[in-house]
């Protein structure tokens, strides 16, 4: 009989980016960390939007829009470092325009569903819940896509720290 951790780990090295035992261990610590990166990013989210909505008096969707653009940043900067372990210089190309092409989605799609709640309840709890759903409908393409991105700026971070000590004669 397999445990649960066996068929999370038989998924993961089925069907993630990586193939070893290791890597899959590797992929599911990484997956909890961008759970938690998430679960940061939605506290903040969330505060902004309901800032914006009790104090400014904002639409549902312009309040979204506010507070996405808002969570955004430290969103990256969390993935970045702590979620895929990348190091050094961000690629514009290869990581920041990705992220926010992403981040930009993302912003549309929940900033359409916040409006949407916010014209059908006119409750700022309801925009909350619209603002959430918009975002679940790409949280997960946007962890798979990112962990590609990001991986591959990780080893070629390797590669070159590789370089640089075979370059020293270690």
């Amino acid at each position: 009989m397999i445990g649960d951790e066996g068929i999370t780990l038989r998924f993961v090295m089925q069907f993630g980016s990586k193939t070893t035992r290791s890597d899959a261990v590797g992929n599911i610590g990484r997956a909890g960390r961008y759970m938690l990166v998430s679960a940061v990013n939605v506290a903040n989210h969330q505060l902004v939007l309901q800032l914006a909505l009790y104090f400014l008096g904002w639409s549902g969707g312009l309040a979204n829009a506010f507070a996405a653009t808002t969570a955004a940043v430290p969103a990256y900067f969390m993935s970045r470092h702590w979620v895929w372990e990348v190091r050094g210089r961000s690629s514009m190309r290869g990581e920041i325009l990705p992220f926010w092409g992403i981040a930009l989605l993302g912003l549309v799609v929940s900033s359409l569903t916040a409006e949407a709640a916010d014209r059908l309840f006119d409750h700022a709890l309801m925009v909350s819940v619209g603002s959430i759903a918009g975002y679940f409908i790409v949280w997960v393409a946007k962890f798979l896509l990112l962990d590609r991105l990001f991986d591959g700026s990780r080893a070629a971070a390797d590669e070159q720290s590789d370089d640089a000590l075979v370059g020293e004669g270690v």
